[in-house]
């Protein structure tokens, strides 16, 4: 998913869409991808001289049914898995998106008892729902409570484990836990103040359902969840922060008291995280000796890529590391759905802004420390573009 307001690397990754839509994914592992039968791999057509002319493979077939049109869907999220380049899968995204989204309305508006039987069609009714999602940020409040119902009776509805056989790439569990992400993190990252206010309510709401699920990728993303609406109501609130730092020490976080800190929770791995660094260590020099600081919160899964890193580095501040992003305890109970997130705490330990990147965090150090005078600032700005 792509984020407007800001870049992002995103914890949640569409099947449909896998790594081609965000920056970076939650982690450094390259999906799977699964051979589909001979029989499927078939794009083009070939004309009666000879020459091949490309089917538009995202057009809806003219007759048939609900059958049809679920073996279209499944054709169409199958040829994902055969394009190779860059180029290809974001055009693929843009265009499959509105494919697969027309056709599942399709089904769901002519589907008859029987069809509602069919391999495929409580699959498709739960992928809609992931597109529904994606596209919250153009709805309204009402068509964001709409979709959430709808999760909640999809979930109730029968069993909803990852382990189901899948019709698609994914099975019907797969797809509504997507749902329930995608909406919560469209929603997080919105624009629209009205429509961003919904998310903590979004989070909390579908994330104690998920968390009450008795598979464990289930219930963990669930707990996620509700430590999402838990960092996005921390403004004004105290911010604990517990963890091991690089060289097996416990971390302290009373001795920051009386600080003003940036907490960051980053990975090596992620363009946004290094984007934003030369500013941060920027800020850092013009403002340490007037009690800013920074902790960094990896969730690197690589520690010895972390280790080399920080060695070239040389970052002036606190890391900590405890496993890669499902292990780190404090990245769940604060819901970190996306890197870099940052949480900048006043000197009572009170959080005043989760959104200090950029200029933003000019703004609040000014604020919260006064402004730097010139003479401070021209040094730092010429070593950052070092």
């Amino acid at each position: 998913m792509r984020v407007h307001r800001m870049t992002i690397c995103l914890t949640v990754v569409l099947a449909w869409l896998a790594c081609s839509g965000s920056p970076c994914a939650a982690d450094e592992k390259t999906e799977k991808k699964d051979d589909p039968p001979k029989a499927e791999q078939k794009d083009d057509a070939k004309k009666d001289d000879g020459k091949e002319e490309a089917e538009d493979p995202y057009k809806l077939p003219e007759t048939g049914g609900v059958k049809e049109l679920l073996g279209f869907m499944k054709e169409l999220l199958l040829r994902r898995t055969r394009l190779k380049t860059r180029e290809d899968l974001i055009a693929y995204q843009t265009m499959a998106q509105a494919a697969l989204r027309v056709a599942a309305e399709k089904i769901q508006r002519i589907a008859t008892d029987d069809d509602k039987k069919l391999p495929g069609y409580d699959d498709a009714m739960a992928f809609n729902m992931v597109l529904r999602g994606s596209s919250a940020r153009d709805g309204s409040p009402e068509e964001v409570k709409q979709l959430v119902d709808d999760i909640k009776a999809a979930f109730a509805a029968g069993e909803t484990s990852p382990e189901q056989p899948a019709f698609f790439l994914n099975s019907k569990a797969q797809y509504l836990v997507s749902a329930a992400t995608q909406l919560g993190m469209t929603l997080e990252y919105n624009r629209h103040a009205e429509l961003k206010d919904l998310a903590i309510g979004v989070y909390r709401d579908l994330g104690a359902l998920l968390a009450g699920n008795k598979d464990p990728k289930v219930a963990a993303t669930g707990a996620k969840m509700v430590g999402a609406a838990r960092r996005l109501d921390l403004l004004g609130n105290p911010l604990e922060i517990s963890g091991t730092e690089m060289d097996g020490a416990k971390f302290d976080w009373a001795k920051y008291r009386g600080k003003v800190v940036l907490v960051d929770f980053w990975a090596t791995w992620c363009g946004p995280c290094m984007a934003e660094l030369p500013n941060v260590k920027k800020h850092y020099e013009l403002y340490h000796d007037r009690g800013f600081d920074v902790v960094g919160i990896s969730v690197d899964r690589d520690r010895a890529k972390l280790e080399s890193f920080l060695d070239k580095e040389q970052n002036p501040w606190t890391t900590l590391h405890d496993g890669d992003w499902s292990d780190n305890a404090v990245a769940t109970y604060y819901g970190v759905m996306g890197i870099p997130t940052v949480i900048l705490v006043d000197k009572d330990g009170k959080v005043v802004s989760t959104n200090a990147r950029g200029p933003e965090l000019a703004k609040q150090l000014a604020a919260l420390l006064g402004p730097p005078n010139p003479a401070e600032t021209e040094a730092p700005e010429n070593d950052a573009k070092k």
